[in-house]
């Protein structure tokens, strides 16, 4: 394939609309590809218009997985330089909405899977391509692949998110909740007859704050490189100054690390819950909207290694934007050290991925690797991918992949 079609099978993935929903356009014309060129495909739909979609390059055990999202986050037109859903090229970049997060990701594993069949290269195992919908909102499309079992018997996972020439291997996991706490009106000259919603409400979110930070007081996790983070992000209680608010509502949002656990921190929220009702009288419900955990793989893993070893020479012969360089000083700064050139580092990130919901079962020391082309771009306006490092990682795809199945 010409580098101009590469560029043109991104450009056509950037044009199709993927905000939250019609993921199954995408869907159908990777499917017609796959259906072209002889690879075993099928689109799993969702609804009326969103869908997850599997291709394989079938040959047994063992299975490399291989993930990309079709979801993009809104982009708001005035904000951009350019459409953000026509992929223009300036100065060496790509912009577009998706981009970079993640659809040149998606098309380089597209691409790299259709030249491997028509090269007919040997693959000792399977490649399985696994491209879900809804991962910027809650995971949605992985969770389902994974229930229907599409991670049975993979050996490793890599997922194509932006990572540029770095390795990523692991990620925090999330607690998103609710909490909704019940009242009762009363005239403010008289609060004894009422019951404060905000008042209740208010009282057990510190609570439960300083119960989750001193559980999590000193624990650092250095792969992940934070501490368990909890955020009060939204607050709504009362409706005029006067009247003893009878309903108030808070969601909590915690980035989480393995040294403690998803499962702790909800049981703190459940005690102080139930231990303020029992000494105060306060009603709140508690809603959990998300509960994923972290997930950390193996840094001595197969295939990280041979990402580091295959992805040198191009990281060595990479031209690199100032904005570029600007990012590649934050990495070194997150590290703590100077590497010597030809270095792909292996680190953590406090986001998410579609690996909390596909490790489910394997969260802590599975082969799984982050690489895919991009920068620190994704969700913002004029997000963009280097041309050259989009082509680049065709490249890189097309050697790793029959590398991971020959070798030892």
């Amino acid at each position: 394939m010409k580098d101009t079609e590469k560029i043109s099978l991104l450009s056509r993935l950037v044009a199709m609309n993927t905000v939250n929903r019609n993921e199954i356009e995408p869907a159908k014309y990777l499917k017609q590809l796959f259906d072209d060129a002889g690879i075993k495909c099928e689109v799993l739909p969702v609804g009326e218009d969103r869908a997850n979609l599997i291709a394989e390059i079938d040959s047994g055990s063992p299975i490399l997985a291989i993930s990309g999202h079709f979801d993009v986050v809104a982009a708001d037109a005035k904000e951009w330089a350019t459409d953000p859903f026509t992929l223009t090229e300036k100065d060496g970049q790509l912009f577009g909405r998706g981009a970079n997060d993640m659809k040149s990701g998606l098309a380089a594993l597209t691409i790299a899977m259709l030249e491997l069949k028509a090269q007919q290269v040997p693959i000792n195992g399977t490649i399985r391509l696994m491209v879900t919908f809804g991962e910027e909102v809650g995971e949605l499309g992985a969770k389902m692949l994974y229930d229907a079992g599409y991670m049975q018997g993979v050996n490793a996972l890599m997922i194509a998110e932006p990572s540029g020439y770095r390795i990523c291997y692991g990620q925090a996991g999330t607690i998103d909740i609710d909490l909704e706490s019940i009242g009762k009106n009363a005239h403010s000259s008289m609060p004894a007859l009422g019951s404060n919603a905000v008042d209740h409400l208010i009282r057990v979110l510190y609570t439960i704050k300083a119960k989750v930070m001193a559980r999590a007081a000193g624990l650092h996790n250095a792969v992940l490189n934070t501490d368990t983070l909890f955020n009060i992000d939204v607050f709504n209680g009362g409706e005029q100054v006067n009247t003893i608010p009878n309903h108030a509502l808070a969601k909590i949002n915690l980035r989480t690390i393995p040294e403690v656990s998803n499962a702790e921190i909800l049981q703190i929220f459940h005690d102080v819950i139930d231990a303020d009702a029992a000494k105060y009288g306060s009603q709140i419900n508690m809603h959990v909207e998300m509960d994923l955990n972290p997930v950390v793989g193996d840094p001595q893993s197969k295939m990280l290694q041979l990402i580091q070893r295959v992805a040198k020479p191009y990281l060595l012969n990479a031209k690199f934007s100032a904005s570029d360089q600007q990012q590649n000083q934050i990495v070194t700064k997150m590290l703590g050290r100077e590497l010597p050139a030809g270095t792909i580092p292996a680190l953590g990130a406090p986001g998410g991925t579609d690996a909390r919901r596909l490790l489910v079962d394997q969260p802590l020391g599975f082969d799984y690797t982050v690489f895919g082309p991009g920068n620190f771009t994704s969700h913002q306006p004029n997000e963009y991918v280097s041309k050259s490092m989009y082509l680049d990682f065709i490249k890189m795809y097309e050697e790793l992949f029959p590398a991971y199945f020959n070798e030892a």
